[in-house]
């Protein structure tokens, strides 16, 4: 009986116009577009190793790894937006949201120039081949890559507020399913560059940021010339009196991600400078299988910040206590599966790697209680976060 009432309740159209029905729509679809996206991951691998060789792939990632550092510079305003979004909306106070959005744009292209200025000038005095202790013979290459690379990436760091109105409103599915658009460009060319060039860190990297500059402006224009037309930005609803309600909430989160970026992105640039680009491929691509179990869980999580801020602001406490002890229930079952993946790592490696990529099981282990302790605190974080109360988890992640 009690199937029969849940298959009844999937079925309802109102089911889906509730805040649980909206959150279950947007998890299935995620689950199948990360599924989706996990798959490409795994099998871009090894054609990425084949075609930039284990060098170039661990440049790659600790460059990757460095540009990330610009990018954290939007002080949160992203967040502080999505969160506006969803107060005002569960407010019902719908005409404000445009200026909110608006502003933030502005202020992200602000950010944008500021940053370009900032990197042209220190790009002058950079080695990178020295800086990711590349071969000498590669400096070229890495320096046209790093300036190429960067102005795609400018760009694309204006456009990707779409995501956080997407986000906002509770279609993360569609969020997800741009990225696996994204991803499935990338897979495609990856491919033809393998049989038409030769190696070259500038063209897969042109290739991987281009497809998603690509994917985030047509969808930008689609989204903002339809659904969200009422809310599009645009030059006259800027109200940069507003910027104080985005950056008094955005600086903590900024806080949270400049040491998310000190504590995740700068591994991998340490290994390149203390031990070699050959040792970032063994860390990154071990981190990357371990991580499908994080993500898993990251993706289960991600529609619960708006529903619970949604929850928070109607005053359904009820909501959120549930939530958690479901989540609680999940970790377990996650734990379980990181713990299946260590028993089978090896084969699995042989199997997708052919023997590129050695096992180091204290490594993976090291990394199963990583996750592990990660996923016990986004239970909790994605409320707090939800709320705009982030005195707790800046406390937290130092």
């Amino acid at each position: 009986m009690k199937i029969a009432s849940i298959a009844k309740k999937l079925s309802s159209k109102s089911f889906y116009q509730t805040r649980n029905g909206k959150i279950f729509s947007n998890l299935s679809s995620s689950i199948v577009f990360k599924f989706v996206n996990m798959i490409i991951s795994f099998l871009m691998v090894p054609i990425t190793l084949d075609y930039l060789d284990k060098t170039r792939y661990g440049l790659w990632a600790a460059l990757s790894s460095v540009l990330a550092w610009f990018f954290i510079f939007d002080v949160g305003i992203g967040s502080g937006l999505r969160n506006k979004y969803v107060e005002l909306k569960a407010k019902g106070r719908i005409a404000e949201i445009k200026e909110y959005v608006s502003t933030a744009y502005f202020l992200f292209g602000a950010i944008a120039i500021l940053i370009v200025i900032a990197f042209t000038i220190a790009n002058m005095f950079l080695d990178w081949s020295r800086m990711l202790n590349a071969p000498a013979s590669m400096k070229g290459e890495l320096s046209e890559t790093v300036s190429v690379v960067f102005i795609v990436l400018c760009l694309n760091f204006v456009l990707k507020l779409i995501n956080t109105i997407l986000t906002a409103d509770l279609k993360n599915g569609i969020s997800n399913g741009m990225a696996v658009v994204a991803h499935i460009i990338t897979f495609v060319g990856i491919i033809i560059l393998s049989h038409v060039t030769a190696p070259s860190i500038l063209k897969y990297a042109l290739l991987y940021t281009g497809a998603n500059f690509l994917v985030t402006l047509v969808a930008s224009l689609y989204f903002y010339l339809g659904i969200y037309r009422n809310i599009a930005p645009s030059i006259s609803t800027i109200n940069l009196s507003l910027w104080r309600d985005l950056v008094s909430v955005g600086m903590k989160f900024f806080f949270i991600q400049i040491m998310g970026i000190v504590f995740f992105q700068t591994t991998s640039l340490l290994i390149s400078i203390l031990i070699g680009p050959d040792s970032v491929a063994d860390y990154n691509i071990t981190q990357k299988y371990f991580s499908l179990a994080s993500m898993l869980f990251a993706m289960m999580v991600q529609p619960l910040w708006t529903g619970y801020g949604d929850a928070y602001y109607r005053g359904e406490y009820d909501w959120i206590k549930r939530t958690f002890k479901r989540l609680t229930k999940l970790w377990f079952v996650v734990f379980a599966a990181l713990l299946v993946m260590i028993v089978i790592q090896k084969p699995v490696f042989a199997i997708w790697l052919k023997g590129r990529i050695e096992v180091d099981y204290v490594m993976s282990i090291l990394f199963v209680i990583f996750y592990a302790m990660q996923m016990n605190t986004v239970i909790y974080n994605s409320f707090i976060s939800s709320t705009s109360k982030l005195k707790l988890s800046m406390i937290l992640i130092t």
